[in-house]
């Protein structure tokens, strides 16, 4: 059998609220569960044409942001081996990806989130050419999305998406993500302001941080706490208890850089304005008694979250701040990745 064509998915990142960070012995086993909600309108980009046809050598060029990229080629031919299992034709086929974000990578919005899902959701879609048009279901794309990203498994759903082994949540474990059920209204459509105010890439991955909790002496109280955070959270979110869900939101947080801060080395992703926006947001939400919280991913940049009813307000305090910022993004709960485009012929 020899197929050709082309598909095109937008998939988008997440903002953990419980953070994931630390890895279990084997193959992108998280240490502790996390909880996130999938973003809408901050997308990755990725169109394959691709020819599968037996007895042909496995092949693949990968344009990013319009330049050829080699490190990215060699991540995915790491990964297809990881997912063959699933995906045997990826041993004689030939790929073309041509990928791109609609907002900035590396800076603590999760882009490998979105990639490695949208090239996730493509290989779903090339796959089900093969097997009389039926997609892998949703468990399936997120395993396969973990074995490329750990949080990409949480961008192939939504709105609310939980990921890692817990009682709390029926059918979540560390192979897949789960939707979170029973979300109260109050949560179903948050706001999400993004303040930019570094475009630089990490001086760290995330990849590379996660390896400083194998010996962190905060690693089992962080286990622990980490499981606490969920419990509260999961219960604000069913009961639709703001006060809560902020409480957890930034202690999450915080805790995150906190951890990167008492590794070795101590990693500092943190810039002058970061700090500077923390507190202002702290204070305003003194001053008005707005529901208005914020966390932040691996990176310098803070994600504000909110009810929609109080944009207008948000928005004031952000437009009268005098800390500078770079520019602000806006998003909000998302419900997961999108077909753009999907053709293919026999050969």
């Amino acid at each position: 059998m020899c197929i050709k064509g082309k598909v095109r998915f937008s998939s988008p990142s997440n903002i953990a609220i419980v953070k994931y960070w630390g890895k279990e012995p084997g193959d992108q086993i998280p240490m502790n569960p996390s909880l996130s909600m999938t973003l809408d309108h901050c997308r990755s980009f990725t169109t394959i044409d691709y020819v599968i046809k037996k007895g042909y050598e496995p092949h693949i060029e990968v344009v990013f942001e319009g330049k050829r990229s080699i490190d990215i080629e060699a991540k995915l031919q790491r990964w297809f081996t990881k997912i063959s299992y699933f995906f045997s034709w990826l041993n004689y086929a030939s790929l073309k990806v041509e990928s791109h974000n609609n907002f900035p990578h590396s800076a603590g919005i999760a882009s490998s989130a979105s990639g490695m899902s949208t090239m996730a959701m493509c290989l779903s879609a090339i796959d089900a050419h093969l097997n009389n048009g039926q997609m892998p279901g949703l468990d399936v794309q997120s395993n396969i999305s973990r074995l490329g990203s750990g949080s990409a498994s949480r961008s192939v759903m939504g709105p609310w998406v939980l990921w890692g082994k817990t009682d709390l949540v029926d059918g979540a474990c560390n192979e897949h993500a789960v939707v979170v059920p029973d979300v109260h209204s109050y949560f179903h459509n948050l706001k999400d302001t993004i303040i930019v105010v570094d475009k630089e890439p990490k001086r760290i991955s995330s990849r590379d941080g996660h390896t400083f909790m194998e010996l962190h002496p905060w690693r089992k109280g962080r286990i622990e706490q980490a499981h606490q955070n969920l419990e509260l959270l999961i219960n604000a979110m069913k009961k639709g208890d703001w006060s809560l869900f902020q409480k957890v939101t930034e202690n999450e947080a915080l805790s995150l850089h906190a951890l990167m801060l008492a590794s070795e080395g101590g990693i500092l992703l943190w810039k002058g304005n970061t700090v500077d926006w923390m507190h202002y947001i702290r204070d305003q939400r003194k001053r008005t008694s707005l529901p208005l919280t914020f966390t932040l991913d691996a990176g310098a940049n803070l994600h504000l979250l909110y009810p929609a009813e109080v944009k207008d307000q948000v928005m004031d305090i952000i437009e009268s701040s005098p800390v500078p910022r770079l520019e602000i993004l806006h998003d909000q709960t998302g419900k997961g990745p999108l077909m753009l485009l999907d053709e293919y012929d026999h050969c």
